[in-house]
């Protein structure tokens, strides 16, 4: 199975950042240089899937005239609202399953192949890309070696870097990147109705739907974290205790969190003198911060986005935030520590 039935109606326009992608791919379509596989790319947390979803939309649409958005009352924008579309085709995994297995690609692929149900064009969206296994991705490969007339594949993911280089190369590469923050604070004011609390869209990476979804909690995320971080680096908590208090659903924030932070550390390090930077936390951590090893904390952010992808495949997720906790515990060089010291 490939598609994904849909529970609630797909919306089939885009958020406002993602307008010069809109553009390029206009302009692709008025130059009659349409490509046949696109590469989606860009952090976590910008709607890379809705604007994949848009522009399949947008390419299904039959009242569209000559504009390059989808119409929203035609019969095919209907189909593509209810998740219902034939000649749009989803590959995510399969429930209870981490993966987008060769199984699921060879399927799509046929799919692409055969004649449009709608006579339009047939779309395929992998999301997320990077989930897919080797053989999968090498599945893909003859697909895009000697695609069908009037067909596209999308492939959707924040890590690109982890798809075969012959994958990508055969792809057109579209960037989502994330807005300004002047206009990410204004877009997520309009959507929460109240002010952006200060360091919500630095813990976000910047990414305004990431913080969307991180400011309903945000005040006790920080109040957590804090008084975590202060424990663990004056030694009064042990890193497997601190590693039990990160664990649950709200895992992810708690390591966003905790890079924002590191990269608060490093600008205060590398700042000019007499340029103050707040430090997240109060005046023990930003105390503590002074202490820091500069070369450690640009490893342990690395670190950070190392344990991410672990907890992605079937690393023991206890195991793995203790291992880490270890090494931010010996962050200030205290108590001997000094395997990071240059």
């Amino acid at each position: 199975m490939t598609d994904t039935a849909a529970t609630v109606l797909q919306p089939l326009d885009i958020y406002p950042w993602h307008e010069q992608a809109r553009l390029r791919m206009q302009a692709a379509e008025t130059s009659e240089r349409f490509p046949h596989a696109v590469l989606v790319h860009g952090p976590a947390g910008v709607g890379k899937e809705r604007f994949a979803a848009a522009l399949a939309a947008t390419l299904l649409c039959t009242g569209r005239g000559q504009r390059f958005e989808a119409c929203g009352e035609c019969a095919d924008c209907m189909l593509c609202r209810a998740g219902s579309h034939p000649d749009l085709h989803w590959l995510r995994p399969l429930e209870d399953k981490k993966s987008i297995g060769v199984d699921q690609v060879r399927v799509a692929c046929e799919k692409l192949a055969m004649t449009s149900m709608r006579r339009g064009f047939r779309v395929a969206i992998v999301q997320p890309a990077q989930a897919m296994t080797t053989s999968a991705q090498n599945a893909l490969l003859k697909t895009l070696e000697e695609p069908a007339p009037r067909t596209l594949l999308m492939l959707v993911t924040s890590q690109p870097s982890r798809l075969l280089p012959t994958l990508r190369s055969r792809c057109q590469r579209l960037e989502i990147a994330c807005p300004t923050t002047p206009d990410a604070s204004a877009w997520l004011q309009r959507e929460t109705g109240a002010a952006v609390a200060d360091g919500l869209l630095e813990i976000a990476g910047g990414a305004p739907l990431r913080a969307l979804e991180i400011a309903p909690h945000f005040e006790a995320l920080d109040g957590q974290m804090s008084a975590l971080l202060q424990e663990l680096l004056a030694g009064r908590v042990e890193a497997c205790a601190a590693a039990a208090d990160m664990m649950g659903d709200g895992l992810p924030a708690r390591l966003d969190w905790l890079e924002s932070w590191l990269a608060l550390v490093i600008r205060a390090r590398i700042a000019a003198t007499g340029t103050h930077v707040t430090i997240r936390g109060g005046p023990v951590l930003q105390r503590t911060a002074g202490e820091v090893n500069i070369s450690a904390a640009f490893r342990l952010v690395d670190r950070v986005r190392e344990v991410r992808r672990l907890l992605e495949g079937s690393a023991a997720a206890q195991l793995v935030i203790e291992a880490l906790l270890v090494e931010v515990a010996g962050l200030p060089g205290r108590k001997g520590v000094s395997r990071w010291a240059p």
